[in-house]
């Protein structure tokens, strides 16, 4: 079992707390123990018992944001304490980038910081995504004969298996079930995405019509700018019934059917079968081979814009 110490400003103790809590699996298997300055108890010496979980540390967790990085006290002394016991290789040392500051230029530019990208937590629309991911970073090093094992094995199975290409023709059940199951796809993204988006402050949205068979309507508001809403309806263009038919959309609160010219229209390779986008000015295709999720990125990326919103 690992140990782990946590250096942080009391500035962030929310995110020492929120921390704690998404560690509780961890614990709970046996796999890390860990440390903070507010599990001492009153009456207890502050520097004595920090001195003693920093000696006995394996993992020194530094929460770092322009508190920390200013904290005489955390930066000067608990985390060069780390940096000595991880040049004779007693401790690990992970940053974990709590608020955007200038932590590159400090000596822990060193280290291999989370959360995923080093997108600091305050800057993630869901933290707990933000904390899951700082949890699996933990997982794969209080695990590493474990990971060393899948890794390993997954390897193995790669080199046992040998990929062939076959060239084939689709027919109509094709058609259909790649149809659907890109639809359902789209759907989903959509669905996702927006339980995200609401942790933003000042944005609102919501599915507003929930038809996953046929069609869906999505809504957003931006209460930062006033009167400022947009929509979104997507659905499947037409009524064939054999998936020939393609994905359509209008930034509207409804779809119309006889509208054309926002298609995604099925086309295959010798091999797959891929979404294009229909040009209707030339009537050709866009022969960009696109994915379900491509088309989804794409949507999600014009319904926000409508509002003032980029990423």
């Amino acid at each position: 079992m690992a140990h782990a110490f946590i250096s942080y400003s009391h500035s962030d103790e929310y995110i020492v707390k929120r921390l704690h809590t998404h560690m509780s699996q961890l614990k709970r298997e046996g796999l890390l123990t860990s440390w903070f300055d507010g599990e001492i108890l009153a009456g207890g010496s502050l520097d004595e018992n920090i001195k003693d979980e920093l000696n006995k540390a394996e993992i020194f967790l530094a929460v770092v944001s322009p508190d920390y990085l200013n904290s005489a006290y955390c930066y000067d002394v608990e985390f060069q304490k780390a940096l000595s016991r991880f040049a004779t290789g007693e401790v690990k040392i992970l940053p974990i980038i709590a608020q955007p500051c200038d932590w590159k230029s400090s000596p822990f530019g060193r280290f291999k910081a989370i959360p995923k990208d080093v997108k600091p937590i305050s800057e993630w629309t869901n933290e707990n995504i933000a904390f899951l991911n700082i949890i699996d970073e933990l997982r794969k090093l209080v695990s590493p004969k474990q990971e060393t094992q899948v890794k390993s094995s997954h390897m193995e199975i790669a080199r046992s298996q040998t990929v062939y290409k076959v060239k084939r023709d689709f027919d109509p059940v094709d058609l259909l079930n790649f149809r659907d199951d890109s639809f359902e796809t789209i759907y989903s993204y959509f669905s996702d995405s927006i339980e995200e988006i609401n942790g933003v402050n000042e944005i609102k949205a919501r599915f507003v019509r929930d038809m996953p068979k046929q069609y869906f309507t999505c809504v957003i508001t931006n209460r930062a700018k006033i009167g400022t809403t947009g929509y979104i309806s997507i659905g499947i263009q037409g009524n064939n019934h054999f998936g020939r038919d393609g994905i359509t959309y209008a930034l509207a609160d409804q779809l119309n059917q006889n509208i054309y010219g926002n298609n995604f229209v099925i086309d295959h390779s010798d091999y797959e079968l891929y979404w294009a986008k229909h040009d209707l000015m030339s009537h050709d295709r866009n022969k960009q081979q696109l994915k379900a999720k491509d088309i989804a990125k794409l949507l999600w990326g014009k319904f926000i814009e409508q509002v003032g919103i980029t990423y």
